[in-house]
């Protein structure tokens, strides 16, 4: 059963890994007029590409990072997977079933947060915010892998937990 799940992951990851949006785009270009950001909390107009403070590769960037690292492990913790509120809700467009397969990992009861020592990087195109904690009764540790976006927050592509 778990080499089925690892091969649904794999060709997941296969379909899915190359079809983000902006992988190919230079990093200039914001989303495509199509995709919707995710939004996480504040219904407050976004800033325009020009002004924002989501420049790439931004210490402004990082910290936006962390704060929906923060929201999507507070999401897990409250077993809030499925709906406009759940974990899924802030996957990038075009990762929803990477995400949903990455997520099967995750049972309650779930205890995950951003250690003290842990860190957040760059890894072009996206960035990785480490993580730590217990879920289904186990110590883990891993990353939530992120997309940047040049004007808007972050969105969240996978969570790589062992």
């Amino acid at each position: 059963m778990s080499l089925a799940l690892a091969g649904v992951l794999v060709v997941g990851l296969l379909l899915t890994g190359f079809v983000t949006p902006g992988f190919f785009l230079r990093q200039d270009r914001g989303p495509s007029a199509g995709s919707s950001p995710s939004s996480v909390g504040d219904a407050s107009a976004e800033p325009s590409p020009a002004t924002s403070s989501y420049s790439r590769n931004s210490p402004s960037q990082l910290q936006a990072a962390r704060v929906v690292t923060e929201e999507f492990l507070k999401r897990l913790n409250a077993d809030a997977i499925d709906g406009p509120d759940g974990a899924k809700a802030m996957a990038c467009p075009g990762s929803e079933s990477l995400l949903g397969g990455t997520l099967l990992a995750v049972e309650a009861p779930t205890q995950l947060a951003i250690p003290t020592e842990g860190e957040t990087r760059f890894r072009d195109p996206v960035i990785e915010v480490d993580i730590a904690g217990v879920t289904n009764q186990r110590a883990v540790t891993g990353y939530v892998r992120l997309q940047p976006w040049q004007d808007h927050q972050p969105c969240v592509r996978i969570l790589q937990i062992h």
